[in-house]
């Protein structure tokens, strides 16, 4: 919520004042400097307008799962009531925290009873909610939010508040994002924005631990390397027991077999060449060797050229895990913002999208390898059929601009641990292992019940 222009009222959307552009320098005219601006006129009403990305001057109501801003906390409620707008007088649920009192839960109930004279209402858990959507009496719940994790055991419908871990802090997702910032750190001009949409792209991923970290010996496909297969020939020779000479050059080779006019130690004899008569022959064997030199050079280059391009496809057709880089797509509202307050019209915006659309198809000449990009389509994106059958991804405006950034292994490393600490899923994984332990067995509980009572109706 934000503050609204009366103190103690909130509103669910941002309002500010617009600002006018900012003017380039003009001649002087009727007696205005150069630079200057004329005074404004003071009839004219002041221009508002809502701002739905921004989140300066943001209240939250609610942190950790505390209610910590009762007025905004109304606020909210109200406009949710109103979103809504029940034709009718109807029931309401609300769906509450764990870390909630007691009295909590009174002030709210009695909050929607004045204002809104609901003719029913009732607060259900969160946990409870879960197994009740599941369609589940016994489960263990672990709800991982923003900034907390919580977790609970249910047994025959039945919550266990003791051992029940509340709130647990650094377990969320606002931890990982924190944790994609450290990593990425070293490389200029990655922000928090840029790290949050990065956790949510398709291409950031938790990995098992039988998965490890892609490095840059497993961009090969299969442990063979096409480029260095190519180069040698396939990688092998044949040899005489099949019955076809192996490649040259040296002796006992496909290359071994032509008529030698040199000796063993490469010195020609002009002399019997001249008074044998093989000139000729000496000439054309020359021309042929020049001609085998060339063919073999250009072969070497179309093997090169296509181990190449095997090696950039298979590298395309691997999952996200053996890529060793990758590439999402970032949407930038802030230099949008930046660009409508210069006073850029629309089409300039859509032509700078454009060029930069363009961008990575022109980075050939680059020093940085260029990574493949995910086969997943884009988020936020439409794909369309076009009449010659193909299909096109046209990305979905939404008021930021788009760029392609190149991230490493560290989109891998969203959920490990800094220097000293123990990572997300570890914590996890002891605040399960610690309230299931504390969860009494439903089943025992109720046979030793049973079991007293027949001996105090035996006593009897």
């Amino acid at each position: 919520m934000f503050p609204a222009e009366q103190k103690g009222e909130y509103e669910a959307v941002k309002v500010r004042r617009k600002e006018k552009p900012a003017a380039a320098p003009t001649a002087p005219v009727n007696g205005v400097a150069n630079g200057e601006q004329p005074k404004p006129d003071t009839d004219e009403e002041p221009g508002w307008e809502e701002d739905r990305i921004s989140e300066e001057g943001a209240v939250w109501p609610i942190r950790d799962g505390r209610i910590v801003d009762w007025p905004c906390f109304y606020a909210l409620m109200t406009h949710v009531y109103n979103t809504v707008n029940p034709p009718f007088h109807c029931p309401f649920i609300i769906v509450s925290e764990p870390i909630w009192t007691t009295k909590e839960h009174e002030k709210v109930t009695q909050f929607f009873f004045e204002r809104f004279k609901v003719p029913a209402f009732t607060i259900v858990d969160s946990a409870m909610a879960a197994s009740y959507a599941y369609g589940l009496t016994t489960a263990t719940v672990a709800d991982v939010g923003l900034s907390k994790a919580d977790v609970t055991c249910i047994t025959e419908s039945m919550l266990h508040e003791v051992g029940r871990s509340i709130a647990v802090p650094g377990c969320g997702g606002e931890a990982m994002t924190k944790r994609l910032l450290e990593l990425l750190s070293g490389r200029k001009g990655f922000t928090m924005e840029m790290c949050e949409q990065l956790k949510k792209s398709s291409i950031c991923e938790v990995l098992p631990s039988d998965i490890g970290v892609p490095s840059s010996d497993s961009v090969a496909v299969d442990g063979a390397n096409p480029a260095a297969a190519a180069s040698t020939g396939g990688g092998q020779r044949k040899s005489s027991a099949t019955g076809e000479l192996p490649r040259g050059p040296g002796p006992d080779t496909q290359v071994g077999d032509e008529k030698k006019l040199e000796d063993d130690e490469g010195v020609l004899d002009i002399a019997s060449i001249v008074t044998g008569g093989n000139m000729s022959e000496y000439l054309a064997q020359k021309e042929r060797d020049k001609a085998e030199k060339a063919a073999a050079k250009q072969k070497k280059g179309n093997d090169a050229q296509q181990a190449a391009a095997a090696l950039a496809k298979s590298a395309k057709q691997q999952p996200n895990h053996k890529r060793t880089h990758n590439t999402f797509m970032y949407e930038d509202f802030a230099l949008h913002d930046a660009m409508k307050k210069a006073g850029m019209s629309s089409q300039s915006m859509a032509d700078m999208q454009s060029a930069m659309d363009e961008a990575p198809n022109k980075r050939q000449k680059t020093p940085e390898p260029q990574s493949a990009v995910s086969d997943k389509p884009v988020d936020n994106a439409l794909t369309t059929q076009q009449q010659d059958g193909t299909s096109s991804t046209t990305t979905v405006p939404s008021g930021g601009i788009r760029r392609e950034i190149e991230v490493g292994p560290e989109r891998f490393q969203a959920a490990t641990a800094s220097d000293g600490e123990s990572s997300i899923l570890d914590r996890l994984a002891s605040v399960i292992h610690r309230t299931i332990q504390s969860c009494p067995d439903i089943n025992a509980e109720t046979s030793s019940g049973n079991h007293l009572s027949s001996l105090a109706t035996a006593r009897r």
